[in-house]
């Protein structure tokens, strides 16, 4: 089974004492590729410092909507420059949240435009973070979609990390090119939309992702996350559609690659 986790935080302090371990024990699970995602100056940096260390790690680079607040141009103009680092697969973690509000509104909308527009300019695709904001999000998403040269390349404009909304949202969303990530979370007994969402998308509109070291599967709950886990995400989204876990696993696997611009695993190539 070959996998890949196009969401983490496994450059984050509950990892600095064992992140061999971890990676080797997602090796060993079967896990080819992780996204390692950056929300602030200090996380980008340990992102791509990380994910130079192993070849499996991809970093991503992004201000989360909770320090929007605090995003300076200078800031911004800093981004920038690490967005258009060939080792840089993603802009992102970008977004709105409206569920905590740790950011005036109005200055989450202000930074993510202005990181839609950096992924424009660096032609390379967003990781969307959306909390109680599934509907107010759609416009600015929608014209960043509509300026991207990805779509020209055959590649997705981005993907809509940890999706929480419904299904007919996650349609509007890969109507524009987006793809969705299914977490461990669809393991929960109460999460009846994520595995409506699984069943109802195209498998090629999906991806899976841990968010480590939060929102284990159930069987873990309470503890940290880690991306070997992302076998349960695969796992749920292979019973929601009635499919072995390996089919489920190939053309995940083959959409984050597609997404991220990395190199696609043999077996999923032929999907």
């Amino acid at each position: 089974m070959r996998l890949f986790d196009s969401h983490s935080h496994i450059q984050e302090k509950p990892f600095a004492g064992d992140i061999g371990d971890v990676l080797a024990r997602a090796t060993r699970a079967g896990v080819e590729g992780i996204a390692v995602c950056g929300f602030d100056a200090e996380s980008n940096q340990a992102a791509i410092a990380l994910a130079a260390t192993s070849p499996i790690l991809v970093p991503t680079v992004g201000f989360h909507p909770h320090d929007a607040g605090e995003v300076t141009s200078a800031m911004l103009a800093e981004l920038e420059s690490l967005a258009r680092l060939p080792e840089v697969v993603a802009v992102g973690e970008i977004g709105l949240d409206f569920y905590r509000d740790l950011s005036p509104r109005e200055d989450q909308r202000h930074a993510l435009d202005e990181q839609l527009a950096i992924a424009v300019r660096v032609a390379k695709p967003v990781c969307v973070h959306s909390r109680a904001a599934e509907e107010e999000i759609y416009p600015h998403l929608a014209a960043y979609a509509s300026s991207s040269p990805l779509p020209g390349a055959g590649r997705p404009v981005g993907v809509m990390h940890c999706f929480g909304g419904t299904l007919e949202q996650a349609q509007r969303y890969a109507g524009l090119g987006f793809l969705v990530s299914i977490p461990c979370t669809i393991t929960y007994p109460n999460n009846a939309e994520a595995r409506r969402i699984a069943a109802g998308l195209p498998l090629s509109a999906l991806v899976v992702e841990t968010d480590s070291p939060y929102l284990p599967p159930q069987e873990l709950r309470g503890r940290r996350n880690e991306p070997a886990n992302v076998r349960s995400a695969v796992a749920g989204i292979a019973t929601a559609r009635g499919m072995t876990a390996e089919a489920v696993a190939d053309a995940t696997t083959a959409n984050a690659c597609r997404l991220f611009g990395v190199r696609v695993p043999e077996e999923a190539a032929s999907l």
